[in-house]
């Protein structure tokens, strides 16, 4: 049983990404990599970062061809301490229980705190105005070797205001640098992003956006979130997060917010009759998106940045990746939060594998106290703002079963599901276009299937004398470890 502490964190040990970095160089989380080149090496090595469990953070500086100080961030809540770091938290509990136990307890009364608006930021140190926008002047990757080009949002922040009410909205959308002063922005329907974006050009309007790319890491992980209610701010989810209000400046030419010590942040409009080709890119599914023939393209006139800037950098790939590790967590104490409120009882601990990029598989550990028990918190899971992007797969298992142990999950399944009995499949659920696993000429519908697996002993013969009685205990499990695992050490 994990210890009881107070979830809400600490006074914040940081108010910036470089006060962020010092924190976690001091930690010995932080490597600094000089001369590696932007078309290869740094894609290669933030792929090699992705496919270690509790890999370091790297800086890269010095990237040939481009100005020294302009730097590129990768892999920042890659470790349980560094997401501890973002979070507030001391980072000597940054366990899995501690991490899981802070969202659960933070989201169980969670109040959003807005933004407030300062008069100067440190993105304001540099500001380009109109002819003076070069994007081209900061290194940005070649993330995959297949990529249509150069990424500078793969840890964005793009903020719009919904015409129709005034909320801000924040998520994280994939950015391709077309030249000078153009990008691209995949942001379709049902993201709350597309649904802003759709409303301006149903209207016939450009759509007034800003795009940061030197986010520090709170602020990326809050665009990230897929779960808050359409209309409620990420800027505002971040505050309450944080527990203070973040610092904003207005744009000069759209009013929206903009982090005030944000490290590169971009205004522009995504124009209603200019097009570009967009991608491929290699995305969450470990596979290359083919892109778009003609992509809206987002029009720059203002780029605003710090000296010496850094670009945070978080490309897809094949799971798990760092996104996955750091929204296992954020994602598993949503849906665990969504199934009590749904009134499911007997919830004993819920996980996204971060082998399933966090979305693909959900497994929920029940307590089962009655017929249908399992199905139905199967069946909400699947379902629920927190757990229905892209889910494929849903399992239910005993409160003896360790979710985050995925030989203990495949042994529940083998051993407790009868397919006839236990397995169901959904249709016409939320998709996407990137599912590998729909035919290409029907993605377009953003439409999946998902299976639940009820893998819970059947509660009609749950008491019977053949029913089993399982071997490894956690009880035991833990009590053989306490005296005996010194000799795993090497």
């Amino acid at each position: 049983m994990a210890k009881q502490v107070k979830a809400q964190p600490t006074e914040p040990r940081w108010r910036d990404l470089r006060e962020w970095l010092d924190v976690v160089e001091g930690l010995g989380e932080l490597k600094r990599v000089q001369g590696a080149n932007s078309e290869e090496d740094i894609g290669a090595v933030t792929e090699m970062l992705d496919h270690a469990e509790e890999s370091p953070s790297v800086l890269f500086d010095e990237i040939p061809n481009f100005k020294p100080g302009y730097r590129v961030l990768v892999n920042s809540m890659g470790s349980r301490k560094r997401q501890a770091v973002t979070l507030g938290l001391d980072p000597a509990e940054a366990s899995h229980d501690r991490l899981l136990q802070f969202w659960r307890e933070l989201l169980k009364g969670f109040a959003p705190i807005p933004p407030i608006n300062v008069k100067r930021g440190s993105v304001q140190q540099n500001i380009l105005r109109d002819d003076e926008v070069d994007l081209e002047r900061f290194p940005v990757p070649i993330w995959h070797p297949l990529d249509g080009g150069r990424f500078i949002g793969t840890a964005s922040v793009n903020i719009m205001r919904d015409p129709d009410t005034g909320i801000i909205n924040a998520g994280t959308y994939r950015n391709q640098v077309f030249d000078r002063n153009r990008i691209g922005i995949r942001a379709a329907p049902p993201h709350h992003g597309g649904i802003i974006k759709e409303k301006y050009l149903q209207r016939g309007e450009p759509c007034p956006i800003v795009t940061v790319v030197g986010a520090d890491p709170l602020l990326f992980l809050a665009s990230c979130v897929e779960g808050p209610l359409y209309g409620q701010s990420e800027l505002d989810w971040a505050g309450g997060v944080r527990g203070s209000p973040i610092e904003v400046i207005q744009g000069e030419l759209t009013g929206l917010p903009i982090p005030a010590h944000a490290e590169i942040a971009l205004e522009g409009f995504i124009t209603t009759d200019q097009f570009s080709k967009e991608g491929p890119y290699g995305e969450w599914m470990g596979y290359y998106q083919d892109g778009y023939a003609k992509d809206r393209v987002v029009r720059i006139q203002r780029v605003y940045h710090r000296n010496d800037p850094i670009l945070l950098g978080c490309p897809q790939g094949k799971p798990p990746h760092e996104d996955n590790r750091f929204l296992a967590y954020l994602r598993a104490g949503m849906i665990w939060d969504q199934l009590e409120k749904a009134g499911v009882p007997g919830v004993c601990g819920v996980w996204s594998p971060p082998e399933g990029g966090n979305r693909l598989m959900t497994v929920v550990a029940l307590k089962t106290q009655y017929l249908g028990h399992g199905k139905q918190a199967g069946l909400i899971a699947s379902q629920c703002a927190g757990g229905i992007e892209m889910n494929r797969l849903t399992v239910v298992v005993d409160d003896h079963v360790d979710v985050t142990n995925i030989q203990d999950v495949v042994w529940a399944i083998l051993a407790r599901c009868d397919p006839e009995r236990g397995v169901e499949i959904i249709k016409d659920t939320k998709g996407s276009r990137i599912d590998m696993a729909i035919a290409p000429d029907k993605r377009e519908l953003n439409a999946n299937s998902r299976m639940i697996i009820d893998a819970t002993t059947p509660f009609e013969w749950k008491n019977h004398p053949l029913a089993g009685n399982i071997i490894s205990t956690p009880e035991r499990t833990r009590a053989i470890l306490e005296r005996w695992g010194w000799i795993l050490d090497r």
